[in-house]
């Protein structure tokens, strides 16, 4: 069994000036469509059985596109493998929030795990929803393509600390490309997850 996570294609709020997005919905820029049509055609060769997707507009605009080269394999919504809730700062530009909030914005460079936003969550909030969807796909035992987002991808990563396999490239670029291979992973997570 292989689960596939890929992050959604590129917005135009990922261009400079950049936005915070969390849970705010933005569609796909041009560049954005396109990626998911050149990842759809590049995963059609995998033997992808289900899509799970992000309940955020960037990430189902992503996996419909992926899914029409799939050839309309099943797609499942599950809001747990949203974007991390960035709450009050959500749709505020980077450079402001840096100018305006010093103190808040220097903590959530340098403990993000802990930093809460305002009216958000945690990135250790996100992270155990995230790891829990990522953990109930593979328990369906089918290969599946979870789209989702950086933040989660970079939960995800967590678990090549823990001893699990991950393959290919970080994933932290939109469009790209994160395996979880071998047997027992959802045990693996489980277990992951009760610590």
């Amino acid at each position: 069994m292989t689960l596939y996570l890929v992050a959604h294609g590129t917005t135009d709020w990922d261009r400079e000036p950049a936005r915070c997005m969390g849970w705010a919905e933005v569609a796909l820029n041009e560049a954005g469509r396109a990626r998911a049509r050149q990842l759809g055609r590049a995963l059609a060769a995998h033997g992808i059985q289900l899509i799970v997707t992000s309940h955020l507009q960037r990430a189902r605009e992503t996996a419909v596109i992926v899914r029409e080269a799939l050839g309309g394999i099943p797609l499942i919504v599950d809001p747990r493998l949203a974007d991390i809730h960035q709450g009050d700062w959500e749709g505020r530009y980077l450079s402001d929030l840096a100018a305006e909030e010093p103190v808040a914005w220097q903590a959530s460079r340098e403990t993000p795990n802990e930093f809460r936003y305002p009216n958000g969550e945690t990135a250790d909030d996100q992270r155990s929803r995230v790891l829990a969807a990522v953990r109930d796909a593979a328990r369906g035992g089918c290969t599946a393509l979870l789209v989702t987002h950086e933040s989660a991808i970079r939960a995800v990563l967590d678990l090549s600390e823990a001893g699990l396999p991950v393959a290919g490239r970080s994933a932290n670029q939109n469009g790209e490309v994160l395996e979880l291979t071998g047997d027992g992973l959802y045990e693996r997570i489980d277990a992951l997850l009760a610590h």
